[in-house]
């Protein structure tokens, strides 16, 4: 009886130190992400990073046990908001390859909008400032931001692409949509037409066509019709 009553003050208690704990965290991945894009990963330190958080470094490291740890949950974090954004893009009714467009988009807006994001992302693909980070760690990284664009995979197969397409075409899709973003975030593109939405629009256009193009062609051929054996001549 008497441990029944002391067990939602306990379970009360917990939940108290799991916010706190959430909220710390919080705290120093906001702190990070400031830090880094700012100074950039090479000049970024885990003592600035606590000075940014309001903790000593001691009280980071029990959160992070390196600036690379560190810099892969965040990445990770912004990783997982991409893959939320994605799984609310919803495609224009009655276009063949409205799927790969709505998803795609979602994709290449979120970094557009997100400029710190953005940045983190680069960063990884650079590699500058990462010196020490366990292989292990910058493969999970890597094939994690592929990840993102799985959901397009998933499109291009209805569009009638096979398996080994569809994630050639991803790596093509991720290499040109970042190469926009970063053309984008130096301010090289001006002209409304030259905008990196629109290019990256345009590019979806034409990878749409070409599978709904191979489609029709299968189709024709299946159906048809064999020539006729003249059987007079």
């Amino acid at each position: 009886m008497q441990s029944t009553n002391l067990k939602p003050p306990m379970e009360a208690k917990i939940r108290r130190q799991q916010t706190m704990v959430d909220t710390r965290r919080a705290m120093v991945l906001a702190a990070a992400k400031a830090v880094f894009t700012q100074l950039g990963l090479e000049r970024s330190s885990i003592r600035e990073i606590a000075k940014r958080a309001g903790y000593t470094p001691g009280a980071i490291y029990a959160y992070f046990p390196s600036k690379q740890e560190l810099f892969a949950a965040l990445l990770e974090e912004s990783m997982h908001r991409v893959d939320g954004v994605i799984a609310q893009a919803r495609p224009i009714k009655g276009r063949p390859h409205a799927l790969l467009q709505a998803r795609a988009q979602a994709w290449f807006s979120f970094f557009a909008t997100h400029s710190r994001d953005l940045e983190l992302t680069l960063f990884l693909l650079a590699g500058s400032g990462l010196q020490g980070m366990a292989p292990e760690l910058s493969q999970r990284l890597h094939a994690r931001l592929r990840q993102t664009l799985d959901p397009c995979v998933a499109a291009l197969q209805t569009l009638g692409a096979d398996p080994a397409q569809a994630h050639a075409e991803r790596e093509a899709l991720l290499a040109h949509g970042l190469g926009l973003l970063m053309v984008q975030s130096s301010a090289s593109l001006t002209a409304p037409e030259t905008s990196a939405q629109a290019l990256f629009v345009q590019y979806l256009d034409r990878l749409a066509e070409r599978f709904e193009t191979a489609s029709v062609s299968a189709i024709t051929e299946k159906t048809a019709i064999p020539p006729q054996v003249d059987l007079f001549s």
